[in-house]
């Protein structure tokens, strides 16, 4: 679905990322963590196209778009309409002055839908995410922010697409809300096949959520692990220095992968 080789960033001449190569397949999900300014943001900005970024090689969406080489400057991937991005702050990521029905339907811009196709397709990406109809007519600021993140998600789905970033989704609400709404995202993935890449600096979510683990570390890849061997034999130890502080701090059980299910 997606793969990335050595991927760098250098902006006004500061590296902030250098040489990070993964590759998922699809339907799989890639956690990616480590502590703030080590990078996480930044390279979601590249995949999307927001900021410069410099690779060897990269296969986005290779269903119907060949892998590229290019050793330039990179200014946003093909089949972009096919991926979609879920941000940290709901209602940042909001329009204000539109209702979440119409907030949403922006999402299908891309599929160029008559009024009566988008209106079936926001329906049922309310149905999706678990949003009640009568949302739809609300603005931002009426609603939760679980409620919030919810619309954003049905956003992002409404689109049909094949791949979906997320910028810390859970971290702006309260532990009940992000278990909620962690299970509609394991819902939704299985049952459309999206690929999803998630930043976090919750492991305890990555650990029942991710396949793959990737570590950044001050710009570089400290790690690129399948999730089970990542927690159980972490790649240095920075990893397992970050796996302990998750562990004191209660986010990750001793056994993190205990109740996991997405690891088959």
């Amino acid at each position: 679905m997606l793969s990335v080789d050595r991927l760098s960033i250098t902006i006004s001449k500061n590296t902030i990322l250098e040489e990070v190569s993964f590759s998922i397949p699809e339907g799989a999900t890639l956690c990616i963590a480590g502590e703030s300014g080590s990078g996480k943001s930044s390279l979601l900005k590249a995949l999307n196209g927001l900021i410069p970024a410099r690779f060897e090689k990269l296969s986005f969406h290779p269903r119907t778009c060949p892998a590229i080489t290019h050793k330039g400057r990179w200014q946003g991937p093909p089949g972009l309409q096919q991926s979609r991005w879920v941000m940290q702050d709901p209602i940042a990521a909001l329009n204000p002055r539109l209702s979440l029905g119409a907030s949403i339907g922006e999402g299908a811009y891309s599929k160029r839908l008559s009024g009566a196709e988008q209106d079936k397709a926001v329906a049922a990406a309310l149905d999706d995410v678990e949003l009640p109809p009568a949302l739809a007519t609300r603005r931002p600021t009426e609603v939760s922010l679980g409620q919030a993140q919810r619309a954003c998600l049905a956003r992002a789905l409404v689109a049909q697409p094949d791949l979906i970033f997320f910028d810390e989704p859970l971290s702006a609400l309260d532990a009940i809300v992000q278990k909620q709404i962690a299970a509609t995202m394991k819902r939704i993935q299985a049952r459309y096949g999206n690929t999803f890449v998630i930043v976090t600096h919750d492991l305890g979510f990555a650990a029942t959520f991710a396949d793959q683990m990737l570590v950044l570390r001050n710009g570089r890849m400290e790690a690129c692990q399948p999730a089970k061997m990542f927690f159980e034999r972490p790649a240095s130890r920075y990893c397992r220095d970050l796996i302990e502080a998750a562990r004191d701090l209660g986010s990750l059980p001793q056994d993190p992968l205990m109740a996991d299910e997405g690891h088959q």
